[in-house]
């Protein structure tokens, strides 16, 4: 039994992967809700003049594949990576989603600066029956944080942070129920043994018959 997890970018993937491969679950981890454009559209919204319209003017460019050659913000639109946000920026993670037969589980903290609890709630909507757990004080990188920007970002890079406590139980519990939901596998007929069997003997016999 296999249960594909994604975090933020990794959420849309593995929706993405749920759709082409039999699955019992799908845990999707602080991911957008909504277009990526939209998405870092808000998040550009921070930055001053002229820097803020030389960015969407940018981003609307990559959207449209069309090359940018001197981007603003090069570590989010820098000419290598642009063919891979032109395809992104086109998926509507809400949609994709909505095609995922098995049970879903999205966690989202209230406390994250990258996505919001409207792209939680859009992501649960897009499929009826997903289990929503909101986590309050929690960030993008499942830990606790202060409602400042800069005490927030700092608890990225600070291992010594553990994942907020509910985080690994609600996964855990999660995959346990996936699992457990799980049909059993069909039990062999005796027609089915049967002709196992009859082939079983017939490939020992080719085998001898070889040597």
């Amino acid at each position: 039994c296999v249960v594909i997890a994604g975090h933020s970018e990794g959420a849309l993937v593995a929706a993405m992967a749920a759709q082409r491969a039999p699955v019992c679950g799908l845990v999707e981890i602080s991911g957008a809700g909504r277009p990526a454009d939209v998405v870092i559209t808000e998040q550009l919204a921070q930055f001053p003049e002229p820097l803020h319209s030389q960015a969407l003017a940018a981003l609307a460019e990559v959207k449209a594949g069309r090359p940018v050659v001197d981007p603003p913000f090069p570590a989010l639109l820098r000419p290598s990576v642009q063919p891979y946000l032109t395809s992104w920026l086109a998926i509507d993670p809400a949609a994709e989603l909505s095609k995922v037969k098995a049970p879903i589980l999205i966690i989202q903290g209230d406390r994250d600066m990258q996505v919001s609890l409207e792209d939680a709630r859009r992501l649960a909507a897009a499929r009826p029956g997903a289990t929503l757990i909101i986590l309050p004080g929690v960030n993008h990188v499942l830990k606790d944080a202060p409602a400042d920007r800069a005490g927030n970002i700092a608890t990225y890079a600070d291992s010594a942070l553990p994942l907020h406590s509910r985080v690994v139980p609600a996964i855990a519990d999660f995959v346990k129920e996936a699992a457990a939901a799980r049909p059993a596998p069909a039990k062999p007929t005796r027609a089915s043994e049967a002709n196992r069997r009859s082939g079983q003997r017939g490939l020992l016999s080719e085998r001898s018959q070889a040597r």
